[in-house]
């Protein structure tokens, strides 16, 4: 596999976005509003699905790889197994979302950048799975890679934002050591 070492590197960007994000949670301070803690818990969910899914997609090619596939076949293959990871991840976070839906206010910058990116990721997929990708189904493979690392990056400083906003509203309450 000519790319092994691109996919290599991309699992441990997006296995790092996971651990960041897991580290975040454990030390983020308790929100006094249950709206605020549901909203950081469906990005942090995201953030990690989205991390171990980048993981095992960047993964697969190399495994696949490894039973003598053609090549084109092996990113065929892989492609369909990234896509069936990241439409379940989806279709996961929409199901944990529709309870909540209404309860905060949705953070609609995340919702355009995230689609956006999904776009290039799905449609670089397909691309790579229907066989439209001329010869180059590596960079397509990897173009849909980084857009999912983008993806987990971006919620990730989001739910870091919010952790720290939230952290800054607590500190704000806190009566001064003056006494004002």
């Amino acid at each position: 596999m000519p790319n092994t070492e691109t996919l290599l590197a991309l699992a441990e960007i997006c296995a790092a976005f996971a651990g960041f994000a897991a580290l975040v949670s454990v030390l983020r301070p308790g929100s006094d509003r249950v709206a605020d803690a549901v909203h950081d818990l469906l990005r942090l969910r995201l953030v990690i699905s989205s991390g171990v899914a980048g993981v095992a997609a960047a993964l697969l090619p190399v495994g696949v790889a490894g039973y003598g596939i053609e090549a084109d076949l092996a990113w065929s293959i892989s492609a369909l197994i990234f896509l069936i990871f990241d439409n379940g991840i989806i279709a996961s976070f929409v199901r944990a979302y529709q309870p909540v839906q209404g309860r905060f206010k949705p953070d609609r910058l995340a919702v355009g950048v995230f689609a956006s990116l999904e776009v290039v990721e799905q449609i670089s997929l397909l691309a790579v799975l229907f066989g439209l990708s001329f010869g180059n189904a590596a960079a397509l493979y990897v173009t849909a890679l980084i857009a999912n690392i983008c993806q987990a990056g971006f919620i990730f400083v989001r739910l870091v934002e919010s952790t720290f906003h939230h952290e800054n509203q607590l500190i704000e309450s806190w009566p001064s050591a003056s006494g004002d």
